[in-house]
């Protein structure tokens, strides 16, 4: 890979014109409801990747969620839709780009997780990939000033002693300036993706199926999120990588909180193909000093 990994969705998934893009991105920002906001210094935040017309609201509200307190890097923990791993992939990419710009890469955390047997750089895995490139606009408009470095990590299913091996490695990286961000959908449902479990009331079965999924992410419960992956067979694409940040660990008294949740067919009634989308964030629960 270049120093610069370039972007494969602008034009497409987003606008790829900079004031376009920075005008929805904006749009979505403003839209967001900041009353349900969990007290305390963010911690885990899990957002959606899926084009802006249909995902990027309920992303507005997890990232208006945490215009006030910028980390100084983001771990983007993200699943592999095109490349089969059995590590989990680094980039050695200096910078991720989009059309406003160069996010740095911290090569520092990325050497570091690279001595790690569960860790490789993998560049061809991320060449391609959207999971990841689709957070970014939003990172350089919530904090157009000065852009949290990233450290992207492409996540494959890991048992629970590989997650939580996985993260430990990433516990030793982390500090009081550092986001666990996952990017990550939840159910696809229909035929083209091969998972029709029910047909009758779909809208309110897709949102008990990811109900399940999202009240472990509210438990800080890596290993009860993957049972209930294999129990329900949910088709929730970041599923391992949002297992491995629960796995570093919660403080006692965190707080955490839906701010939003929508599925694709909920903007014209048709079911028949939908993916759902959630805004979940975990905080330390701290109260700031009055």
């Amino acid at each position: 890979m270049s120093p610069t990994r370039a972007p494969v969705l602008a034009g497409s998934w987003y606008p790829g014109d900079s004031q376009r893009l920075a005008s929805e991105v904006d749009g979505y920002l403003a839209a967001a409801d900041p009353g349900p906001r969990p007290a305390g210094r963010a911690l885990v935040a899990v957002a959606p990747h899926a084009g802006y017309q249909y995902s990027g609201p309920t992303a507005g509200h997890l990232y208006g969620a945490l215009a006030t307190d910028r980390p100084r890097r983001v771990f983007i923990l993200s699943p592999s839709h095109r490349a089969h791993l059995t590590q989990i992939a680094l980039s050695g990419a200096e910078a991720f780009a989009t059309p406003l710009g160069k996010v740095p890469v911290d090569a520092a955390a990325t050497t570091d997780l690279d001595d790690h047997p569960l860790f490789a750089v993998d560049d061809a895995a991320h060449a391609q990939e959207h999971a990841i490139e689709i957070q970014l606009p939003f990172l350089q408009r919530l904090w157009p000033d000065a852009v949290p470095t990233i450290i992207p990590l492409l996540v494959p299913p890991l048992d629970d002693e590989a997650g939580r091996a996985a993260a430990q490695a990433l516990v030793s990286q982390l500090d009081e300036d550092s986001l666990l961000l996952v990017s990550t959908d939840f159910t696809h449902y229909g035929q083209a993706y091969g998972y029709v479990p029910f047909v009758q009331d779909v809208p309110a079965s897709l949102e008990r199926l990811d109900s399940g999924a999202v009240l472990r992410i509210l438990a800080g419960d890596g290993s009860g999120l993957r049972a209930y992956g294999r129990q329900s067979g949910i088709t929730m694409c970041g599923l391992a990588a949002t297992a491995v940040a629960l796995d570093c660990g919660l403080p006692s008294g965190y707080e955490g909180a839906l701010l939003h949740y929508a599925r694709s067919g909920d903007r014209d009634g048709n079911y028949d193909l939908s993916v759902s989308y959630a805004a979940v964030l975990l905080t330390d629960g701290s109260i700031p000093n009055q």
